[in-house]
């Protein structure tokens, strides 16, 4: 299916822009409005660096800046209780953001002949903060643009996203670490080893001591640049909140995938990845097992307090106690034990208000619905029957027909 070209729908609102306007906002919420049975979702999780990991902040010379924050903190007690600032690696909402909608713009989509394309390439999506469309109502497929929102140069406006993004803040203090690298050419090894052996002088020219350090000092510092890191395991809290309309649409599925892949993508450079913090944070009877340290609500109604907790906490025992304490603060009839069936968890959340997932069974959940997003949504993007696609095609047909009958 192509896109559905913009102008052409609004025909009859040619040369006025004003009016043209009018028809494209309402032919987008044509699409957006497919299914507007609201779903409110939320993640809650606490991640874990398995490995230096690099969230850049700004580039000086010969050296990578980490993106920190400094918070103001409260020790001690009673007498000595006083105010100090610490340092705190960053993973900012805009990064997680960025990255999740990579985790879906860079994903695999399989056509009718078998051939395999990437997900931007196919939708002719541009790479950026947003998506930027030159002009046009978006492929009603094209669940980045509905879910994460879009812009448009003409007519000018924008399609505001409908997923939040918060935390972000370590719970453990630096100090950040850093590491020197090497990022050149051999032929400057080459350089330098003249330059201490005395063979770059040219012949019977005596160069002068301080001019050749000084030469060997300047190669010295192209070749050597400092990189702050995030160290292993330190450990992260993120929350995301969505506005989702429809389960047929799969918004709830893409949501899933694009938070598990982007784990994967997690870090600017190589190595890349963060997990999932596993501990043992959960009271579940007699056999007790590490569990991933992950919270997800699902419900038609306001969800209820979000699992967050404070950027000040340095203490990784004093941080899990408090994810739990939020987490199982809900009566135990909204808690629902996930038994591989995702229809079941929607239709709890709409007879219940709202019911919540923790621990593995948070994560198999969220599992289940990206591996169905893959299978029946990327896999099969040519011949998909939901909500929004069947509603375009009715809006374009009937477009049609006025234009015979006028």
């Amino acid at each position: 299916m192509s896109r559905v070209k913009g102008r052409k729908v609004g025909k009859q609102a040619k040369g006025n822009n004003g009016e043209e306007s009018d028809t494209f906002v309402k032919f987008i919420d044509e699409c957006i409005f497919a299914d507007c049975r609201l779903i409110n979702m939320a993640i809650y999780a606490i991640l874990e660096a398995p490995q230096e990991l690099y969230f850049g902040s700004h580039s000086e010379r010969n050296l990578n800046v980490l993106e920190k924050v400094v918070l103001r903190v409260e020790v001690g007690e009673g007498e000595n209780r006083r105010y100090i600032d610490i340092e705190k690696p960053y993973y900012s909402p805009t990064k997680q953001r960025g990255i999740e909608r990579r985790a879906i713009a860079y994903s695999l989509v399989k056509m009718k002949n078998g051939e395999l394309k990437p997900y931007y390439k196919y939708f002719n999506l541009s790479i950026d903060v947003t998506n930027t469309y030159p002009d046009g109502v978006p492929d009603p497929r094209d669940v980045l643009t509905y879910v994460w929102g879009a812009t448009w140069t003409k007519p000018t406006m924008y399609l505001r996203g409908r997923v939040g993004y918060g935390g972000g803040v370590a719970i453990q203090p630096g100090p950040v670490l850093s590491k020197q690298r090497n990022r050149v050419d051999y032929k400057f090894y080459e350089q330098i080893e003249k330059l201490q052996s005395g063979e770059s002088k040219k012949e019977g020219e005596e160069s002068e001591d301080e001019e050749s350090e000084k030469e060997e000092r300047e190669v010295t510092a192209q070749m050597i640049w400092i990189k702050e890191y995030v160290e292993p395991h330190i450990l992260i809290p993120v929350y995301r909140s969505y506005m989702l309309l429809g389960v047929e649409n799969m918004e709830p599925h893409a949501v899933a995938y694009a938070f598990l892949r982007g784990l994967e993508l997690a870090g600017a450079g190589t190595p890349k990845g963060i997990n999932i913090l596993e501990s043992y944070w959960l009271e579940r009877g007699k056999n007790e097992v590490k569990e991933k340290v992950i919270v997800v609500d699902i419900g038609v109604t306001l969800l209820p307090e979000p699992v967050v907790i404070s950027p000040a906490i340095i203490s990784v025992q004093e941080a899990l106690d408090g994810f739990k304490k939020k987490a199982c603060s809900v009566s135990n009839n909204k808690i629902l034990n996930y038994e591989n069936n995702i229809d079941d968890v929607f239709e709890n959340a709409v007879a219940k208000g709202y019911c919540r997932l923790l621990g593995n069974d948070a994560y198999e959940f969220l599992r289940d619905l990206a591996e169905k997003f893959s299978h029946d949504y990327l896999m099969n993007i040519e011949n998909l029957q939901i909500p929004r696609v069947a509603r375009i095609a009715k809006v374009v047909a009937e477009k049609k027909q006025e234009e015979k009958q006028g």
